[in-house]
């Protein structure tokens, strides 16, 4: 089965950033945790992994959570819809597995062929030496 490279190409619309959610959701946990802490009266040392404090500008409490985080679930959404529509997803794993093993005993054949035509390259290239003496 051939594949052009275009056919497998990512659409336009869905990029690495569309399928990082986690940065962001970093941001709004470490707001939260600023926010807990401020409430507690703890004092915040900034220490958060990633450095999500400096990012995390005003603290959230956990009602304000859903609104934060509304355009990371549409953001989600959008990246799960644009992942759906990639070709091939509608095909079932037993047809894809079998795709699989046939691509992997085609590069075995070309392999033992790229091998056994460097052998040949070499035997010429010796023959050829002596050939010239």
């Amino acid at each position: 089965m051939a594949f052009d490279r275009q056919s497998l190409a990512l659409p336009p619309t869905l990029s690495p950033d569309a399928l990082d959610a986690l940065s962001e959701l970093a941001i709004v946990l470490a707001k939260v945790r600023t926010g807990i802490q401020s409430s507690a009266g703890l004092a915040t040392t900034g220490a958060t992994p990633g450095g999500a404090a400096a990012a995390a500008g005003q603290p959230l409490s956990f009602k304000d959570v859903p609104g934060a985080t509304d355009a990371l679930k549409h953001k989600l959404q959008h990246a799960r819809a644009q992942v759906l529509a990639l070709p091939d997803m509608d095909r079932e794993l037993v047809e894809q597995r079998r795709e699989v093993a046939e691509l992997e005993a085609r590069i075995v054949t070309q392999r033992a062929l790229l091998e056994r035509l460097r052998d040949d390259g070499l035997r010429f290239g010796k023959d050829g030496d002596k050939m010239d003496l």
